[in-house]
């Protein structure tokens, strides 16, 4: 925790979200500002000023049974 800041588990409420709706859902123990081989992070680049950052896109398809 950093003081002044105010901090918020995203991972958490996204899992907690789901799982009222009735989805099951895992939440990860990554860190896509840590993990640099792993993962692009617009945090890390912007904290080290660097002119550019890499693209992620993700979808999610909901088919009717």
């Amino acid at each position: 925790a950093n003081a002044g800041h105010a901090m918020f588990d995203l991972n958490r409420y996204t899992v907690d979200r789901l799982a009222k709706a009735g989805v099951t859902a895992e939440g990860l123990d990554r860190c896509t500002y840590a993990e640099e081989g792993l993962f692009y992070s617009y945090r890390r680049t912007t904290h080290r000023k660097e002119p550019d950052y890499g693209r992620q896109v993700s979808a999610i398809v909901l088919e009717r049974e």
